[in-house]
């Protein structure tokens, strides 16, 4: 990198993108994923990710969530695809990493991840000229952290890449946090997997809506004119789909994942 002090004064002195009005209509989903790739090259990233869903939270017994590990369904960024479905195939169940990210509030940096088989999966992100990552969680609908994150990638080694990351993070973790607010809008639907593979059928829908209001089993049946049994094998479902615990947790869950 050269003169990283004055090309980050630069992108500091370009209009605040952070605080300028953008219409999500005028974006779409490449050209927001083109503008973080430029962003970041700047600041010499290899590549970076977002995914729209981390690992964890939701029954991992789906064959679906299954198949979404097993290929990195979930990923977009500039990371060349053979190399997503290499990591999520043969690494990501042997990284310590998925042990922490789930519930991270703040950037972390892969160095500071210990135990397991972690010198597994740093060498094989060196294969790739990848020296460090760093992963950044953005907020759900809920303001928890689980559903979307950033990684970024680069060649610098770990000590080096710590300082440059805290020179920068200040400023360039809002400017993701807004892209993050845009990539929602604009193609949630297209990328939630849960509105995408239709996870719950319609009916289900309309149940947990009136479940999440509050109502009883009762009214819900008489007003979608089904049986009170009915109404409980949605609940059933949708609660075994989401690995919830009880209708309450369901809820929260739902309405995360933006269900609800």
């Amino acid at each position: 990198m050269q003169d990283m002090e004055t090309l980050i004064l630069q992108l500091k002195q370009q209009p605040a993108f952070q605080d300028s009005t953008v219409l999500a209509l005028e974006c779409t989903w490449d050209k927001l994923l083109h503008e973080i790739d430029d962003l970041l090259s700047q600041l010499d990233f290899t590549s970076f990710t977002y995914s729209v869903l981390t690992r964890g939270k939701i029954n991992p017994s789906s064959d679906i969530q299954k198949q979404k590990w097993d290929d990195g369904a979930d990923i977009v960024g500039s990371l060349p695809d053979s190399v997503i479905k290499s990591y999520y195939r043969d690494i990501a169940h042997h990284d310590p990493l998925w042990e922490v990210l789930p519930d991270i509030t703040s950037p972390l940096l892969v160095s500071s991840v210990v135990g397991g088989q972690g010198a597994y999966a740093d060498g094989f992100w060196q294969k790739h000229g990848v020296a460090s990552r760093v992963y950044v969680p953005m907020k759900g609908k809920s303001d928890n952290y689980w559903f979307h994150y950033f990684s970024l990638f680069h060649k610098l080694p770990p000590l080096e890449f710590e300082a440059f990351f805290n020179k920068i993070s200040e400023w360039l973790v809002p400017i993701l946090s807004r892209y993050h607010s845009l990539l929602q809008v604009v193609c949630e639907r297209e990328q939630n997997p849960y509105m995408k593979y239709e996870l719950l059928s319609s009916t289900c829908q309309q149940v947990m809506k009136m479940t999440a209001q509050g109502m009883p089993v009762k009214r819900i049946a008489d007003k979608l004119a089904l049986t009170e049994e009915g109404i409980t094998y949605h609940i059933t479902r949708a609660k075994r789909v989401f690995g919830a615990r009880n209708k309450t947790q369901l809820v929260a869950m739902l309405y995360e994942v933006g269900l609800l």
